[in-house]
């Protein structure tokens, strides 16, 4: 559940094209329209053009990165993996690189890798808010929540306005026994109107938690049918019993 609900690091971004990419391949687009397939979800034209590039184009760190983004993203961790070392002996200290290798790491449940992972990239960029978050999602995932808790309040202690870092926080505390402070992090000061999708399910998670059922169905309610809202009022109710 963690790992469905949490946001970093789990999903990739899709890069900008480098302003230090070859001038030739820039001229081509061929880069650009990779990306542009990786953006749009077709992931098959992306995987294809990105190893036409990798051939073509060995040693750009952007193609790498790219097609391990797109194996990534069809869950071909060990491809994904591949593709992201091949980048990081490119430039070994490119923090794209070693994140996303931490990235594949969580995914496969190397959890003491992908912290070794995160912590080089803090150690270069002590306020990284992709690693912080990162960071505490493995915290969480082997149990060390409170260490988790620190780590994401360090992230928005220099970043108050992440809304990954807020997110996660505010699961973490929910799935720790600590609910009311869960609502209390995910409303924030703006509430979760414009926030991200997965701050708006924890909060409806927070407030089941904490016995608030009618709260969590109005939350609920507001973007899925009435079937889906009922099953998780039920899984809220579950969770209860089961974390106490």
């Amino acid at each position: 559940m963690l790992a469905l609900a949490a946001c970093a690091p789990l999903q990739p971004e899709v890069r900008p094209v480098s302003s230090a990419v070859d001038p030739a391949l820039m001229a081509a687009s061929e880069l650009r329209i990779a990306a542009s397939a990786l953006q749009s979800g077709d992931l098959e034209v992306a995987r294809s053009l990105y190893t036409e590039l990798s051939r073509s184009h060995p040693g750009q760190t952007d193609v790498w990165l790219g097609l391990g983004d797109a194996h990534f993203l069809g869950a071909n961790y060990e491809a994904a993996r591949a593709a992201y070392s091949r980048a990081e002996a490119l430039d070994p200290d490119l923090p794209e690189a070693q994140l996303a290798l931490a990235r594949v790491d969580v995914r496969v449940r190397h959890l003491d890798e992908a912290q070794a992972r995160y912590r080089r990239v803090l150690a270069q960029t002590p306020d990284s808010p992709v690693a912080l978050a990162g960071l505490g999602v493995t915290q969480d995932l082997s149990g060390r929540h409170d260490d988790a808790q620190n780590t994401y309040r360090k992230g928005l202690s220099a970043h108050p306005d992440d809304e990954v870092l807020r997110t996660n926080l505010g699961l973490s505390l929910a799935l720790s026994g600590k609910a009311r402070d869960a609502v209390n992090t995910l409303l924030g000061h703006d509430g979760v109107a414009n926030g991200l999708p997965q701050r708006r399910d924890n909060l409806a998670l927070a407030y089941g938690l904490l016995g608030r059922d009618d709260a969590a169905e109005n939350i609920l309610l507001s973007y899925q049918p009435r079937g889906q809202v009922q099953d998780n009022l039920e899984f809220y109710r579950y969770l209860r019993e089961h974390l106490k």
